[in-house]
């Protein structure tokens, strides 16, 4: 199926969504790049997407709820064996001071083996705004973007938890 001329074309699978970008003269700007957002690793360095992407590109896996650390972790792991860059974005629903965060990042740094706290980024400003670019409610599923290195979202999965269909339907 796919959509009005002015927005992304779909292909619809079951309990997944695949959204293939068109041309950026096909799509509003704010759901060709992505929203900027303001974050921490754990291990404390300040991260501003999309100007702190890396210049190839990579996979951003976002969390807005607690509830989506699972899905989170499965796509975390099927990516890993396809040896792709990933990040980790826990997400804050309401933008907040990284200090306000220190509680959920010491929590998560618990959980998390010190050598992974550099992918993991919790952004605490911006969440609004990428759950409005792309129409995302907080809930229990990962949201998955693969971006450029100057912030262009080439795919995304938004609907529906991680499968093998899923996962081969974002991968480069």
């Amino acid at each position: 199926m796919s959509s009005a001329k002015s927005g992304p074309h779909e292909e619809v699978m079951p309990r997944h969504r695949l959204v293939v970008m068109p041309s950026p003269c096909e799509v509003p700007m704010q759901h060709v790049l992505l929203p900027n957002l303001e974050g921490t690793t754990l291990s404390g360095r300040r991260i501003e997407f999309p100007r702190d992407l890396p210049e190839t590109g990579l996979l951003l896996v976002i969390g807005f709820t607690h509830a989506a650390r699972h899905d989170v972790g499965a796509w975390k792991a099927a990516l890993a064996t396809q040896g792709l860059p990933v990040l980790s974005l826990p997400t804050a629903a309401l933008d907040a001071g990284a200090e306000d965060l220190e509680g959920v990042a010491s929590a998560m740094r618990a959980h998390v083996p010190q050598g992974a706290w550099e992918q993991v980024i919790q952004v605490h400003r911006g969440g609004a705004a990428l759950r409005e670019a792309y129409g995302w409610q907080a809930d229990a599923c990962a949201k998955v973007l693969r971006v450029t290195g100057v912030g262009m979202v080439l795919a995304r999965h938004d609907t529906g938890p991680f499968t093998p269909l899923a996962l081969s339907a974002i991968l480069p």
